[in-house]
């Protein structure tokens, strides 16, 4: 892609992990909508379960998660508390015990609470949640707060068979700029430990766009991490947003490469990552060719939430923790976001709910047109159309807005057909874009990260 078109598309533009977006949620759906909509959980339908910790023992300034630097264990053990008893109130609202599809922890970095912590709030998702065999238990990973013993918690008494490693980069000089000290020893040392510990599905973060990165750097750190056989690979472009993060205002705009370094910067990596057999499945995620979520894309059954690509075919996602964002049967429901906020309203007796978004039939037809394009890259609008019950000639203004992606070779439709080729893969939120009813580019009120 040539410079010029790289900047046309260097909008800001929303990640699709859900739609409607957050930037939809209001408070106008509170507690009373939440626990309405918890009581309207099948009771035969399988669920997925989300915990967040807000804590972290040092703060990365690239951060873009609800996170904050925590060290008092009295603080540890009453978020615990609470979110144990967060879990009671939940399942008391559900009616039912619900199968548990899957269980991911993010945060934050959630053995900052200590992973005993987490084992005892594991065991209270146990009591509320029938978990089978299957059930895959995922845990994003700090390896520079994490001890052998920890990893024994984890992948023994919890049960935990899928882990993320946060690497973003292996340069000294980056790491140093953007607050997060974690030589290649200690990551490819903490891979082993796990390895040894049975998990066989890893996944590996790097991320681009980053102070000081340089073609050279950023290729050597991209094939320190290959090196480490990750099943899955993820390549995020950071978004440098300190108008919503003030933390990001210790890195110097100076130092950030620039939008065409920055496309630059990714196509070193990902010409390392085909060439080591990983598949482009979506936006920003890579998986080995034969591995259960590459395979998954190919029978057009992958998904995406809040958590990213996934595997996970459950519909609702009941979430816990500060900022914790469900997906039930009515709508998107968020926790307060701040742990102070939230802790205090489960003290008061109720729910953390925060704010969130209803569902419409229309919300539902174009959530669904959305992920198909960030899943597969491609969607039948006429198929959809008649699977909801609508005239697809309702999209026809929709289809228009694309004339521009198609001019330039990134995106091709055929009828009622949409295709992202290859070369708009990186653009696929700007093809989203045209089908999201709600998005309305501020300049003054930037919301989103870029599109590069």
């Amino acid at each position: 892609m040539n410079s010029a078109t790289l900047l046309k598309y260097d909008q800001r533009v929303p990640r699709y992990t859900s739609y409607p977006t957050a930037v939809q949620f209001t408070d106008a759906a509170g507690p009373e909508q939440h626990a309405e909509w918890l009581g309207e959980v099948g009771r035969k339908e399988a669920v997925s379960l989300y915990v967040h910790v807000p804590f972290c023992e040092v703060l990365c300034w690239y951060c873009g998660c609800n996170t904050q630097v925590g060290r008092h264990q009295s603080t540890f053990d009453t978020y615990t508390d609470l979110v144990c008893l967060e879990i009671d109130r939940v399942a008391a609202k559900l009616g039912a015990r619900p199968s548990a599809a899957a269980v991911h922890w993010g945060g934050g970095t959630p053995s900052a609470i200590g992973t005993k912590r987490m084992a005892r709030i594991m065991d209270k998702l146990r009591e509320h949640f029938e978990f089978l065999p299957e059930t895959e238990i995922a845990v994003e990973m700090d390896p520079r707060v994490l001890s052998p013993e920890d990893i024994d918690t984890l992948t023994g008494e919890m049960g935990v068979n899928r882990t993320s490693i946060g690497v973003q980069d292996f340069d000294a000089e980056v790491q140093a700029a953007v607050n997060r000290v974690q030589p290649y020893d200690l990551v490819a040392d903490t891979v082993a430990q796990l390895r040894r510990g049975g998990i066989e599905d890893l996944n590996l973060d790097l991320m681009y766009g980053l102070p000081f990165q340089r073609r050279d750097n950023f290729s050597t750190s991209a094939d320190l991490a290959v090196g480490l056989q990750p099943e899955r690979m993820t390549l995020f472009g950071y978004a440098h947003v300190p108008w919503m993060f003030s933390h990001q205002k210790l890195i110097k705009e100076s130092d950030l490469p620039n939008a065409e370094e920055r496309l630059m910067l990714f196509d070193e990596a990902l010409r390392r990552l085909e060439a080591a057999d990983y598949v482009h499945i979506g936006l920003d995620h890579f998986s080995k060719t034969d591995s259960e979520m590459t395979i998954a894309q190919r029978e057009g059954r992958l998904h995406r939430n809040f958590q990213g690509y996934t595997t996970d075919t459950a519909k609702t996602l009941i979430a816990f923790g500060a900022s914790a964002i469900s997906t039930l049967p009515g709508g998107f429901i968020q926790n307060k976001s701040a742990a102070r906020d939230y802790m205090n309203a489960i003290k008061a007796g109720g729910l953390g709910t925060n704010r969130g978004v209803g569902l419409t039939d229309e919300d539902r037809l174009r959530s669904h047109i959305i992920e198909r394009l960030m899943c597969d890259f491609h969607v039948d609008l006429d198929a959809v159309c008649d699977q909801f019950g609508v005239p697809v000639a309702d999209l026809a203004a929709d289809l228009g807005k694309l004339d521009p992606l198609i001019a330039d070779d990134l995106v091709a439709v055929d009828g009622w057909r949409v295709d992202v080729l290859p070369p708009g893969r990186m653009l696929v939120r700007m093809a989203c874009a045209a089908f999201d009813q709600y998005h309305s580019p501020n300049p003054d009120k930037p919301a989103h990260a870029r599109a590069i």
